[in-house]
């Protein structure tokens, strides 16, 4: 799966949402947990066609229905989409990117050092076999 296919319009991402939260489903399923008012049913299945094309998605056939799941993960899609923000947006500064951030949601610097705080403390391991 390459980086190019990667890339999701809005209403693919938003089907992408649906099928990460769900596991897996068919289009019916998907289809059903769209808000009011909803798009044609067909378009429903023609954006999963297309998912499936780009190598985001696969199915399986239960019975004559497609049950799809997603091939690509909602982290790895979350990585690449800012590694690409990040180089063609902001230079490839983390620097320039966490800033863009900051002022947009005009963070405090309390908040901003609460981040810094929050980044340098170790994540917490779980215990190991012998630990215990």
């Amino acid at each position: 799966m390459n980086k190019k296919n990667q890339s999701l319009t809005r209403t693919e991402l938003h089907m992408m949402n649906l099928l990460w939260e769900k596991g897996t489903a068919s289009v019916q399923q998907l289809h059903d947990e769209l808000p009011e008012p909803k798009p044609p049913y067909t378009t429903t299945l023609s954006v999963m066609q297309v998912l499936t094309k780009k190598g985001i998605v696969t199915f399986d056939k239960e019975g004559r229905t497609n049950i799809y799941r997603p091939l690509l993960n909602r982290e790895d899609y979350l990585d690449s989409f800012v590694d690409d923000a990040k180089e063609n947006l902001f230079g490839g500064s983390i620097v320039n990117l966490f800033s863009f951030f900051a002022k947009r949601e005009k963070l405090s610097k309390e908040e901003m050092q609460a981040i810094l705080r929050e980044m340098e403390d170790p994540l917490p391991t779980s215990p190991r076999e012998g630990d215990r």
